[in-house]
């Protein structure tokens, strides 16, 4: 059998394409786990990540829910902790839980709360892009 540059190209491409959505997968949580969070806190998407003056992005999480998929996703560099989906949701639904925030809570505190659920006093800078049902984004940068 022959190939082609058009089969080549054709082939490439799919597993290509396969492996990016594969991939993405990694990061699905259930709709029932996602409606946990924004039932509890309102909250229908977070992300954070902080730097300190070691390691750049030492710590990020995030979570979205939406409609068709929800995704859930944490990393953490210096304990080498990658984890995707459920595992990643129990870790942010942790910190949300020690954090408790409202739509109301002032950015300051919001950052006070965000370094102290996620353990870190000594951090070089932090960003927090947070969501709450029925309200616009809030994204905070604050660096020391």
């Amino acid at each position: 059998m022959t190939w082609t540059m058009k089969k080549i190209g054709f082939f490439i491409i799919t597993v290509l394409s396969s492996m990016l959505f594969a991939c993405s997968n990694q990061n699905l949580v259930s709709d029932k786990e996602a409606k946990e969070i924004v039932d509890t806190y309102d909250i229908t998407a977070f992300s954070v990540v902080i730097d300190t003056n070691e390691q750049s992005e030492v710590l990020s999480a995030s979570f979205t829910e939406k409609k068709d998929r929800s995704e859930a996703e944490y990393s953490h560099k210096k304990d080498e902790v990658h984890l995707h989906g459920k595992k990643a949701l129990d870790k942010i639904n942790d910190a949300l839980e020690k954090m408790k925030p409202t739509p109301e809570t002032e950015e300051t505190e919001l950052i006070k709360q965000v370094a102290e659920a996620f353990e870190f006093s000594d951090y070089k800078m932090i960003k927090i892009e947070i969501t709450f049902k029925g309200h616009d984004s809030k994204e905070i940068m604050f660096s020391k």
